[in-house]
């Protein structure tokens, strides 16, 4: 018998992206990494796997698969995709996907993910930094995240950097708006 889902309670967390370190800083023996497009199945399996292993998303299924996972697979589909790792040597042990132009005003898509091995090591925080550098770096001056309420990712690590729970207001692609000027 299947596990039911049940409905998926976010809080949502905003960055003022001015106020984030420009050059993160990831303690040795771990290095970042911007993934390209060839290596989708291991950011995939990576961030499903992080989700999977963690209480905090346990009956969240239908969230992750159709939401983060879904939304994984698009970012790998462009151009360039928009996904930072963590190696400990050659193995990857930690992944973010974000999206600049969000159609649901959600940068941070995956969020830091940690396999539950190396959690508890400042991984997590650098890896959020590192995310809210490069949409800085992309002229963003504001990023939003989420995750459940009440759990320590909420509680410890996305309120880094000066994150603060907060509404989202959708944004508008700029694709969208000159469409419709047109």
């Amino acid at each position: 018998m299947a596990i039911p889902t049940k409905e998926v309670s976010l809080l949502r967390f905003r960055w003022k992206l001015a106020e984030v370190p420009t050059k993160p800083e990831m303690v040795p023996p771990f290095t970042l990494r911007t993934a390209d497009e060839q290596e989708y199945a291991e950011a995939r399996h990576l961030i499903q796997s992080a989700y999977s292993l963690d209480p905090e998303w346990s009956g969240c299924k239908s969230h992750i698969e159709g939401y983060v996972l879904e939304g994984i697979k698009r970012v790998f589909d462009e151009d360039e995709p928009t996904c930072i790792f963590v190696q400990h040597g050659n193995r990857v042990i930690a992944a973010s996907v974000y999206e600049v132009e969000p159609e649901g005003g959600i940068h941070l898509l995956s969020g830091p993910c940690v396999q539950s091995e190396y959690r508890n090591r400042g991984i997590g925080g650098a890896l959020l930094g590192a995310t809210l550098a490069a949409l800085r770096s992309r002229g963003l001056s504001e990023a939003y995240g989420q995750t459940r309420p009440n759990t320590p990712s909420a509680k410890f690590l996305l309120t880094k950097f000066g994150g603060e729970p907060a509404p989202v207001e959708v944004p508008v692609p700029a694709a969208k708006v000159a469409a419709a000027a047109a």
